[in-house]
């Protein structure tokens, strides 16, 4: 018998040993109906709690579905906006050589029609691209997993910067491979130009040096001989009327400024050259100021300029070119003395400066314009005086200055203030 028949009958007060009365048949029957119901009413409710779970995940699935849907698209359309905006052609393909993705400046860069981007063949693409230049076989782009970059031209003379490189996951599987096509075009004009510029400005500076050098030679030795001439006519015992006298000064001193002017321009042209070699040597400050000095006291005393005695408090040695040092000392006290009024003075002092030496010519005349600092290196530049006049000279002394100081490893400097004075200042390396 079923256990849950013996059950109900347990429950009426029956067994299955003898036949149950009517009374307890009606209340098993009874029982059994009502253990039916409930047992249909849990299939209901259970029919009813799996259809709702059906629905649920149906609408689970499709708003998963709707959903990943939505973010593929979102991807596309970043990736899409991204690639449209780059300033390069790419092509991407991946391990099957098939267009995974290309943009439109792909199409102009390589002069195809837009409509050749519907292709999912590479080779077709690149093909048709480049169909002006000798690459070799296209395919063999793919085949190799190098980085491979090329500079082509293409059939209107333009210039295409190709690179190609193989595209990995993190674990270093090899999915595909990108291409990127930049227009280098004005770029490559820009360099040939500036080249042509480079070479042609320093042919124009070699001829130019050379021609310095050459004219600057073939002076020289005509104004040493009117210069030697003149002043044996000075030196002749026989007697010379005053004006004769004069025009031979005139000639001597006339000839020594060309000749000053000459070797200016020689020794400029050198520096530019490259071409002028320093003697360095260990150099007592107080004997290279002492020889500078010494060349300017018959243009200090003719101008009624006090010089003064120079002031050196321990300065070590400078390491120098003995005759360039001179000349640097000579250009800045005569420039002191030529623009200073008479009764001013011209000082020089020298003092340490941590690894150099600084020498500063101090003079108490008409000082400069401070617009006109910025010229005063300048070759044949000359400022002009506050009244008005153009001072006598070359305008080479101070740019020919500077540029042996900065051979020497050395700095020079301004200082000036009008109606007051001027401060020139060098730093020497001691040595």
């Amino acid at each position: 018998m079923h256990p849950l028949v013996e059950q109900l009958l347990a429950q009426v007060g029956a067994s299955d040993a003898q036949v149950p009365a009517l009374e307890s048949w009606q209340a098993l029957l009874g029982l059994m109906s009502a253990v039916c119901r409930q047992a249909d009413q849990a299939r209901e409710v259970l029919e009813e709690s799996v259809e709702i779970s059906s629905r649920e995940m149906q609408r689970l699935y499709q708003d998963l579905k709707r959903q990943t849907e939505s973010e593929r698209v979102e991807q596309e359309a970043i990736m899409r906006a991204t690639l449209e905006s780059a300033f390069e052609g790419i092509l991407v393909v991946d391990n099957d050589r098939e267009v995974i993705a290309v943009n439109k400046r792909f199409a102009e860069l390589t002069r195809l029609p837009e409509s050749a981007l519907a292709t999912r063949d590479p080779r077709v693409l690149v093909a048709a691209a480049l169909r002006a230049v000798e690459l070799g076989e296209v395919a063999a782009v793919y085949e190799t997993d190098a980085t491979m970059r090329e500079e082509v031209e293409l059939r209107d003379g333009s210039v295409v910067d190709w690179f190609s490189a193989p595209v990995r996951t993190p674990d270093g599987t090899k999915v595909g491979r990108v291409a990127l096509f930049r227009d280098v075009t004005a770029e490559r004009r820009a360099h040939r130009d500036l080249e042509h510029a480079r070479e042609a400005a320093e042919a124009a500076s070699q001829a130019k040096s050379l021609f310095l050098a050459n004219m600057s030679h073939e002076l020289r030795t005509p104004l040493n001989a009117v210069i030697g001439l003149a002043d044996l006519l000075l030196l002749e015992r026989d007697p010379l009327v005053a004006r004769q006298r004069e025009y031979l000064d005139g000639i001597a001193s006339s000839g020594r400024h060309l000749l000053a002017l000459v070797n200016d321009v020689l020794d400029l042209s050198k520096i530019e050259a490259g071409k002028q070699a320093l003697d360095l040597q260990s150099i007592a400050i107080h004997d290279a100021i002492a020889d500078g000095m010494s060349a300017i006291v018959p243009l200090a005393n003719a101008r009624g300029v006090i010089l003064e005695p120079a002031t050196i408090v321990a300065v070590p040695n400078v390491r120098a070119d003995r005759v360039r040092l001179r000349q640097i000392l000579y250009n800045l006290i005569s420039n002191a003395v030529k623009f200073t009024n008479r009764g001013g003075m011209v000082r020089i002092r020298a003092r340490s400066d941590g690894e150099r030496v600084s020498i500063a010519v101090v003079d108490t005349g008409i000082g400069i314009n401070p617009e006109d600092l910025s010229r005063l290196f300048r070759s044949f530049e000359q400022l002009t005086l506050p009244s008005g006049d153009r001072p006598g000279g070359t305008g080479l002394g101070l740019a020919l200055t500077k540029r042996l100081v900065e051979m020497h490893g050395g700095t020079i400097d301004v200082e000036s203030e009008l109606g007051v004075g001027t401060t020139f200042t060098v730093r020497i390396p001691v040595g």
